[in-house]
């Protein structure tokens, strides 16, 4: 019965393939239609290129007012993202401490499993990688700002 079911679904699927496959070769515009023909625009009159350059001009403003607002949300953030960053790591480290394998500098090498190595050797490498990115932060302003940027959404009145 099964075997039925199944070679019946089977022949199912390749009949759908080969109609969808049919399908798509027949609806298929042939490259002899013609496309419409281009047509020019019209050149802008004075007063649609005064109007375009006053709202560029516009534009441009409200990017110069939005760099010196981010400045100085960065001049108060940088000390914040400092800090938090720090506080960050500190809280991962008292994980890492909590979560630490058992001792096996004394165990003898014949009664360790896979996994207390594994472990163990988890714990070194998450213990570097800790201590790299705390003394070797990003230089990137982006993320110095995403720092201080966790703490200003909680901080920020609503608009």
């Amino acid at each position: 019965m099964s075997d039925s079911v199944g070679i019946a679904v089977l022949g199912l699927g390749i009949l759908l393939f080969v109609v969808t496959v049919i399908g798509l070769l027949i609806a298929r515009p042939s490259p002899s239609t013609e496309l419409p023909p281009k047509l020019e625009p019209n050149p802008p009159t004075p007063e649609q290129v005064e109007d375009a350059l006053v709202e560029l001009e516009q534009f441009f403003e409200a990017g110069r007012i939005k760099a010196a607002e981010d400045a100085d949300n960065r001049r108060w953030l940088r000390p914040i993202g400092f800090v938090t960053r720090l506080l960050t790591y500190a809280g991962l480290f008292l994980l890492l401490y909590n979560w630490a394998p058992r001792d096996i500098s004394n165990t003898p090498l014949g009664s360790l499993t896979p996994s207390d190595i594994v472990g163990t050797i988890g714990f070194i490498a998450v213990g570097f990688l800790l201590l790299r990115a705390l003394f070797n932060p990003s230089d990137d302003d982006e993320t110095k700002d995403a720092w201080g940027g966790w703490v200003s959404r909680f901080w920020a009145s609503p608009s």
